[in-house]
């Protein structure tokens, strides 16, 4: 397959923003837990968001002629998003945030590190039967006599995104080295393989089961939802939103187990 067939492909994929439930509301589920160590300030700290470990290697898969190129992509993508609403969240909320976007000059001093995971879980994919009626014929006032009942069927993916902030231990920690693929022309900082020696600020997850295929519409709507009202929404709790392209939250709810569960 020629590269310029695959990027026709990628911007249909771009073009194509199916909402989670039509034009109604759906929740996301939160699960925010402070750390061990001193919140994060909008004064004394910086924060640089790495990219997970794997993501060079997906890249490469995605530039190659693999069969399964187009599901590297998507996945990439996914971590690409995870990082980028990251940062525009924390900006967002007044944390100063370096080596942001998709052109980093990675030249920052950050003193907290965000780790940033995010993928589709093809174990928990479902399929949803959703029903509605139409009239069939009609009175001579035009009122409905009978009733039709149609049906669609969609593919629901369930996808996963976490954070977690970190005070990493020591100036000369491996978290604060900015190691890039030179092969990437943006450069992003990747994360360790098995970062360690740090103090956790916040652990912060979310998911979504939805029926969109573009990460940044998901992305964009999971971590308006978990990063909502930082630092204030600890613990579970259900983030109702619009499905539209842009996220709208209506309102929270603590996830509490049913009495009797």
């Amino acid at each position: 397959m020629h590269l310029n067939h695959k990027l026709f492909i990628l911007l249909l994929g771009f073009s194509s923003m199916l909402s989670a439930c039509g034009p109604s509301e759906y929740y996301v589920p939160v699960n925010n837990q402070a750390g061990n160590t001193q919140p994060l300030s909008k004064t004394l700290d910086t924060v640089r968001v790495l990219m997970p470990i794997n993501y060079p290697e997906l890249v490469k898969k995605t530039r190659s002629d693999d069969k399964d190129w187009l599901k590297y992509d998507i996945d990439a993508r996914y971590e690409m998003s995870a990082k980028q609403y990251t940062e525009e969240r924390l900006q967002g909320l007044g944390y100063q945030v370096v080596d942001a976007g998709l052109h980093p000059k990675n030249d920052g001093h950050p003193n907290v590190i965000a780790l940033v995971e995010s993928g589709e879980y093809p174990s928990k994919t479902h399929e949803v039967v959703r029903t509605w009626t139409e009239p069939m014929y009609t009175d001579s006032m035009g009122n409905p006599t009978a009733w039709d009942t149609k049906s669609d069927s969609y593919t629901m993916r369930h996808i996963d995104y976490k954070v977690t902030l970190v005070r990493p231990d020591g100036k000369d920690n491996p978290l604060f080295k900015c190691v890039t693929d030179n092969n990437f022309r943006t450069g992003f900082c990747i994360a360790p393989e098995h970062p360690d020696h740090y103090q956790t600020i916040f652990q912060g997850t979310g998911s979504m089961d939805t029926d969109a295929r573009d990460p940044d519409y998901i992305l964009d709507h999971i971590t308006t939802a978990v990063w909502n009202n930082y630092p204030n929404m600890m613990g579970k709790h259900k983030v109702f939103l619009y499905s539209q392209p842009q996220p709208q939250i209506i309102r929270v709810e603590e996830d509490t187990p049913k009495k009797g569960s």
